[in-house]
């Protein structure tokens, strides 16, 4: 199976979200996502060529994205970019490597609901 680098796990990232061990991971998108994201995907998009257009592009949301969050129920870090309205999901594990598992267009309260969470999560661990 083919598969695209398209960036590392960020130390400041993997340290905001606690997940150290990870960083400087090499992140992938193995091809058989492409499918995964058209039958999943494809009403979000409106398009296949808006699907294309966001794999092209994922390297630039990984590097620079507006947020992030971690998602610990599946070990999933979420990376957020608004001015393409993408959220990339990328597969925390234990091996060598981090894979994407998706990538969709979030609908509007999704980065709201998240957010929310992140602040919920900072006050409990401050207790």
């Amino acid at each position: 199976m083919k598969y695209k680098y398209i960036g590392i796990l960020e130390p400041s990232i993997a340290e905001k979200w606690n997940i150290q061990e990870h960083k400087n991971k090499p992140i992938l998108v193995y091809d058989d996502r492409i499918q995964h994201v058209i039958n999943k995907h494809l009403k979000d998009f409106k398009s296949e060529e808006n699907i294309f257009k966001a794999y092209n592009n994922l390297s630039n949301i990984i590097k620079k994205p507006d947020y992030t969050f971690y998602n610990q129920e599946t070990s999933g870090l979420e990376y957020y970019k608004n001015i393409d309205n993408v959220c990339v999901a990328v597969r925390i594990s234990s091996g060598k490597v981090l894979k994407v598992r998706s990538w969709y267009p979030p609908n509007k309260g999704k980065i709201t609901n998240r957010q929310k969470k992140e602040v919920e999560m900072n006050i409990e661990k401050d207790l």
